[in-house]
């Protein structure tokens, strides 16, 4: 069974999964994301698009191109796919700042694939 979403050994189980996804349509770029109120706290990782791979890390990157926040519920309903990241910056219930046209146009084609939400299935 997988750790769960922000415990454990998650991040380097995500990581893995992400290896079988191609993410050439998928504009570079890095990803800087904090989520707040998780169980074991303040949560920040980083999303790396480079050479249509697509890699994720624990802790903080020196020059994020896009900078996202938000609470461990709404990052929750992100993750199990029960709202769109669209969606969440909408409302508000996700900040961003930075380049939020890399988030919403250049990242597009890797958010709504079929191969990430196979790739990611078992961890949901």
């Amino acid at each position: 069974m997988a750790s769960e979403p922000l415990e454990g050994g998650w991040l380097q189980a995500v990581d893995s999964a992400l290896e079988a996804v191609d993410a050439g349509d998928a504009a570079d770029g890095v990803a800087q994301i904090t989520v707040s109120g998780a169980p074991g706290g303040a949560v920040a990782f980083v999303a790396v698009v480079e050479a249509g791979r697509v890699r994720v890390s624990a802790g903080r990157h020196p020059q994020p191109d896009v900078v996202v926040g938000c609470t461990y519920a709404d990052f929750m309903e992100v993750w199990r796919g029960d709202l769109s990241v669209e969606a969440a910056y909408m409302s508000g219930r996700m900040k961003l700042e930075g380049d939020q046209v890399l988030m919403f146009d250049g990242w597009r084609p890797l958010l709504r694939s079929a191969a990430l939400g196979e790739a990611l299935a078992a961890l949901r």
